[in-house]
C-alpha cells in the first residue's frame, strides 16, 4: 500500500500535532474570553453585547420608586450591585431608604483567606471577616445618603438561612464558620437573637413595624443563591400579609450572569430573562450622577473585589433591575 494520501497524490498526509492543538485551544480560549468580557471586535464578544443591547431595549421603564423604601438584603453588598442608584435618588427626593442585612456575609471561606493568607481558618477569623464588611455596608450606604440610623445588621449565619428557615425552626443553627448559634455581633437591630427561623421571622416583623415602609425590594424567589431564596421567602410573605408594594431585584442570575464581565457603563443590565413567573422585568435608568455614586460606592467593597471583581462591575451599567409584583 502506498504511504501517500489517495486524495492528494505525490504528497504524505498531514498529521495533527501538538502545535494544532495548542492554537486550537487558544484560539477557543480567545473567543471564549470575548463572549465573557464583551470585546465586540471578535465575534463572541460582539453577539454577546449585542444579545444584552437586544434585550436591554425590550424592558419597559420603571416608574419612580419614592417613600419609605425597605431594602432587604441578605449579604452587604447586594444592595449596592442592584439598587445603589434608586437608593441614592429615593434619598435624594426627600423619601427614607433603609436596608437590613440579614447576614454579614462571614460564611465565605476565600474570602476570609485574602485576609489572613493562612490555609486553616478559625471562627475568630470569619468573625473579624463579618465585622470587616459591617464596616463596609456602613461606608457604601452613607456614600449612597443613607443615615446610619437607617441601616439595620441582623446578624444571621452567612450561608445558613435554608437552614435556619427550613430545618432549624424551634432549635438553634450553628454556623460551622463562626461556630455561633445566636447573633454574635455588636452593633445588630436587636443582640443574641438565636438562629431559627421563627426568631428570623419575629425579628424581620421587627423591622417591618420599624421602617413602615411604603416600597420593599427583595431578592428575586429564583436567585440560585439560597441565602438569597431564603431571604425572598420572608420578606415576601411579610410585605405580602402588610399590604406593602414589593419588587425584586436579583443578582445571582444563573452561570456567567451577567453577561459581559467587568465595568461596561454604556451598556444596559438585562436579566437573565425577560420575565419571572409571568411577570416582565423593568429596567430602572440611571443618571450619569447615579452611575458614580454607585461606583463608589461599589469601590467600599474592598473585601469582594479582591476576589470578585469582575462579576461585582458588571452591575456598573446604565440602569438597574426591577422586577414589579402583581398589586392585590
Amino acid at each position: 500500500m502506498s504511504r501517500f494520501s489517495p486524495l492528494r497524490p505525490g504528497r504524505p498526509p498531514r498529521r495533527w500535532s501538538r502545535a494544532h492543538t495548542v492554537s486550537l485551544t487558544g484560539l477557543l480560549a480567545t473567543l471564549t474570553a470575548a463572549g465573557i468580557n464583551g470585546w465586540s471586535w471578535l465575534p463572541t464578544g460582539w453577539a454577546v453585547v449585542s444579545g444584552v443591547e437586544r434585550s436591554g431595549g425590550q424592558l419597559a421603564h420603571a416608574a419612580p420608586v419614592t417613600g419609605r423604601v425597605l431594602f432587604v438584603s441578605p449579604h452587604p453588598d447586594d444592595e449596592t450591585l442592584t439598587a445603589a442608584g434608586l437608593l441614592y435618588q429615593v434619598q435624594k427626593s426627600g423619601g427614607q431608604a433603609f436596608v437590613v442585612f440579614l447576614t454579614n456575609g462571614d460564611g465565605f471561606p476565600w474570602d476570609v483567606r485574602t485576609q489572613t493568607f493562612r490555609p486553616t481558618l478559625n471562627a475568630g477569623d470569619y468573625l473579624r471577616q463579618g465585622r470587616l464588611r459591617m464596616n463596609e455596608a456602613l461606608d457604601a450606604t452613607r456614600k449612597l445618603g443613607i443615615p446610619k440610623e437607617q441601616v439595620l445588621f441582623l446578624g444571621f449565619p452567612d450561608r445558613g438561612l435554608t437552614r435556619v428557615y427550613t430545618q432549624n425552626y424551634l432549635i438553634p443553627y450553628r454556623s460551622p464558620y463562626t461556630r455561633a448559634d445566636r447573633a454574635p455581633y455588636d452593633g445588630l437591630f436587636q443582640p443574641k437573637v438565636p438562629y431559627t427561623g421563627k426568631a428570623l421571622e419575629e425579628v424581620m416583623g421587627r423591622v417591618f413595624d420599624k421602617v413602615q415602609p411604603d416600597v420593599v425590594l427583595a431578592p428575586s424567589v429564583l436567585d440560585t443563591h439560597p441565602d438569597h431564596r431564603s431571604s425572598s421567602y420572608v420578606a415576601t410573605r411579610l410585605a405580602s400579609e402588610r399590604g406593602v408594594r414589593l419588587y425584586y431585584y436579583i443578582v445571582h442570575g444563573g452561570v456567567e450572569w451577567p453577561l459581559p464581565k467587568g465595568y461596561h457603563p454604556k451598556l444596559p443590565l438585562s436579566p437573565p430573562r425577560l420575565e419571572q413567573q409571568g411577570v416582565r422585568w423593568q429596567r430602572y435608568n440611571l443618571t450619569d450622577e447615579q452611575q458614580a455614586v454607585k461606583v463608589d460606592a461599589i469601590r467600599s467593597y474592598r473585601s469582594q473585589l479582591r476576589l470578585l471583581s469582575r462579576f461585582m462591575w458588571a452591575f456598573a451599567r446604565e440602569n438597574e433591575l426591577l422586577l414589579p409584583t402583581p398589586a392585590e
